[in-house]
């Protein structure tokens, strides 16, 4: 959730959740040469995904992430303030690798492209294979990622989050949009930035006036992925369902974007920022958390901005992310 385990109110209601059952509907925005082109697009981004994988699995993480991250991406982990470029992502990862307990894997329920190609992101489990025998999943993952001129995908920003059960998308849940796009248009990238930022902002400001939870229903797409709960939380349904709890008397969540970035299509971009979630504690005393979190937005079919993504975890103080 936005921001993810922001808080133990959030935690606990949210940890034993279900995927839900709504799935994506609706029809492809292109057809004939179009629609292949941005199939091969996504088919590109997915292998990239598992390109990294591999590599993990062989090499270790932190030799995977410093193969295909940006050299100015950013790692939310939890815990800390977030590891900024290259060479510190490694170090961390030097320090705290995935593959701790063996061979480390990952795979996307979900993955998805702009429609200039620029920009995309996955969402998916994090497996260890332990002994040569046994798989458990260990953790989940969202990952923002940006085409570069020479064609290849790198990780603009990657959020990691520990996890006892994988994600599994209903019967009938599209691995990628099937909803219809927005019309064409071109713009430059700060200015779609902006756009999305600007509804990061209202999505917070409806967060503090009327409930986290109204705020979420309300500014989730349709087939919105969501790395919570024992398998995932999918569709914009589900999530009016699982965060209906989270009233304004309950808990206060508020945001502020910081950086991110979009495409030129200006249809899909991401927001990375910090939040401050503030509660009650089991005694009923205010508890106050810190969190970054990592929102992937879409411009739906209406121009509206939507997140179809989102997730983070715990800083140690204000200044995140």
């Amino acid at each position: 959730m936005k921001r993810m385990f922001a808080g133990a109110l959030v935690v606990a209601a949210l940890g034993t959740l279900g995927c839900g059952g709504a799935k994506a509907s609706g029809q492809g925005a292109e057809v004939g040469t179009a629609r292949q082109s941005l199939e091969d697009l996504r088919a590109g981004l997915r292998a990239a995904d598992q390109a990294m994988s591999d590599a993990a699995e062989k090499a270790g993480s932190a030799q995977a992430f410093s193969d295909f991250v940006a050299d100015d991406a950013v790692l939310l982990v939890d815990g800390t303030y977030a590891p900024k470029g290259k060479e510190a992502i490694r170090a961390w990862l030097a320090a705290h690798p995935l593959e701790a307990e063996g061979k480390v894997r990952w795979a996307p329920v979900r993955w998805d492209v702009s429609a200039d190609g620029t920009l995309g992101y996955s969402v998916g489990n994090v497996s260890v294979e332990s002994g040569g025998t046994s798989v458990r999943p260990s953790s989940r993952y969202i990952t923002a990622w940006k085409r570069q001129p020479d064609g290849q995908w790198r990780v603009a920003v990657a959020v990691l989050n520990a996890a006892k059960t994988a994600m599994t998308a209903p019967a009938g849940f599209a691995p990628s949009s099937t909803l219809p796009a927005p019309e064409p248009r071109a713009l430059a990238p700060a200015q779609a930035l902006e756009e999305a930022k600007a509804a990061d902002r209202a999505f917070s400001s409806m967060s503090t006036s009327e409930g986290m939870g109204k705020a979420f229903a309300a500014y989730a797409a349709e087939d919105v992925v969501m790395p919570l709960g024992s398998a995932g939380i999918f569709g914009h349904d589900a999530i009016a369902k699982a965060y209906a709890p989270f009233t304004l008397e309950a808990i206060d969540l508020r945001w502020e974007p910081v950086l991110g970035d979009a495409a030129g299509s200006g249809d899909l971009a991401y927001t990375v920022g910090r939040a401050i979630a503030t509660g009650k504690d089991e005694k009923g005393q205010p508890e106050v958390d810190h969190v970054k979190y990592l929102t992937v937005w879409r411009r739906q079919a209406d121009g509206q901005w939507r997140y179809v993504t989102d997730g983070g975890n715990s800083s140690p103080g204000p200044q995140g992310p």
